[in-house]
């Protein structure tokens, strides 16, 4: 369902047509807020292959959007988890997926990354026509009433406000941070640096390879280990991983290019890894059709906006992939950006400089806080499945194990976490819930 709104010249100019940036953009499009999506690369849909797990909390937002018929066949359908040692040794095995559908209505389900940008995308409809491709952001400059942006191609676009959603990399947030400095706020200084820990093959999340016979379809396998982890699920055409490796020395680079014969050190540091049952890394590698070996940022950014330029997604918050929760909590971000757009618009449909300010400060420090305890948790489970510490490896595979099962943990994380997470405010739609009802149902 879309809304009307009061007529007004408010147009939002997105950078990035990634998920997070596709999310605002559907939720833009339903409140009856002018956008424009910049995306960088000449097409929205690339090939890149990616892996993203979609908590509850995220079907329900896809089902709000009225996309869920869009995302059967797009996904792999997961039930249970299977967790071993690296040598193949099984450690536990529990439905989890089935937990977590039982206990809030929605499944997970486990994207590639451009089968998730075609659905949200698909979602658009007639409005794919306000995403513009191949060209990216050179730079930002603020008019009497809102911004000019001015793009790689030397042409510009002119809009209310500008929301940077396009990454870990952000060229918005540079930007954002440079016109700061040159008003005399200088809060870049005032960071704290972000870090990388581990390193992840490949980028992102997930690889991707060919589906070898005799893989189980539609469970997840993870392995544990000193300093090294595995992730695995497959589909009958698909299989998507992550494989993790601690850094010897944490490091402040943002941008790290490995060589081949760094990325050939780290194929070898794994050849003794079976990530799952009867399949080998080695054998998996053979099959790989796309990787790359880049570093995993740890960090939350304290300043999240800047007068009419506000960050989202990756660009504000970055945490290893292995809780699977990168993305979900983009979009937490970015639904909770849209509600104040959209209750800021249905009061005034031109909102001055501080107005706005005053929405994007609330934004920013309610999803600051709940962002850094979501980083936190992804922080400890990765250090507990790579053995970090003695202790770290008693407490995550004996102590927690014997204290409670499988199912009263996801129980504990959907009362205290998943329940409480937003969905659109001002759609109407008819929503599912399970054994714990939603705070915001």
């Amino acid at each position: 369902m879309r809304i009307k709104m009061p007529q007004s010249k408010f147009r939002a100019i997105i950078i990035g047509g990634g998920p997070i940036g596709l999310t605002i953009a559907n939720g833009l499009d339903r409140a009856g807020i002018d956008f424009l999506v910049i995306e960088r690369n000449p097409n929205i849909i690339s090939e890149s292959g990616a892996g993203i797990m979609a908590w509850p909390h995220t079907t329900r937002i896809f089902d709000q959007l009225g996309l869920t018929a869009a995302c059967q066949g797009r996904y792999i359908p997961l039930q249970s988890k299977s967790v071993s040692h690296l040598d193949g040794r099984p450690i536990r095995a529990n439905p989890v997926f089935k937990y977590l559908s039982d206990n809030h209505g929605y499944p997970c389900m486990n994207f590639p990354r451009p089968l998730l940008t075609q659905t949200l995308y698909d979602g658009l409809g007639a409005n794919q026509a306000k995403v513009r491709t191949g060209a990216g952001i050179e730079n930002i400059e603020m008019t009497e009433s809102g911004v000019r942006v001015r793009l790689t191609d030397n042409s510009f676009e002119d809009g209310s406000i500008v929301i940077g959603a396009d990454g870990v990399h952000s060229k918005t947030r540079a930007i954002m941070q440079k016109l700061a400095e040159e008003a005399g706020e200088d809060f870049v200084k005032k960071e704290d640096p972000i870090v990388s820990s581990y390193q992840i093959l490949p980028p992102i999340k997930y690889g991707r390879a060919k589906y070898i016979p005799g893989v189980k379809v539609g469970e997840f396998f993870e392995t544990h280990g000193a300093y090294r982890s595995s992730q695995i699920s497959a589909d009958k055409d698909r299989m998507h991983f992550g494989i993790y490796r601690k850094l010897p020395n944490p490091t402040t680079e943002l941008k790290k290019d490995y060589s081949e014969e760094e990325l050939a050190e780290f194929v070898e540091a794994f050849s003794d890894v079976n990530v799952m049952p009867n399949l080998s890394f080695t054998e998996l590698y053979k099959n790989c059709e796309w990787t790359k070996l880049v570093n995993q940022q740890e960090g939350v950014l304290k300043r999240w906006y800047y007068n009419r330029v506000v960050l989202a997604g990756d660009s504000t918050v970055q945490m290893t992939a292995a809780m699977g929760m990168g993305l979900n909590n983009g979009i937490q971000s970015a639904v909770f950006l849209v509600n104040k757009l959209q209750e800021l618009l249905s009061k005034s449909s031109d909102p001055d400089a501080a107005a706005l300010g005053c929405a994007f400060e609330e934004y920013q420090n309610t999803r600051r806080e709940e962002s850094q305890i979501i980083t936190d948790h992804a922080a400890k489970l990765i250090r507990g499945n790579t053995w970090d510490t003695y202790l770290g490896w008693f407490m995550h595979e004996y102590v927690v194990p014997w204290m409670m099962t499988e199912e009263k943990l996801m129980a504990i994380i959907g009362e205290q976490l998943i329940r409480k997470m937003y969905k659109f405010d001002f759609i109407d739609a008819e929503l599912k819930s399970g054994k714990i009802p939603w705070a915001n149902a």
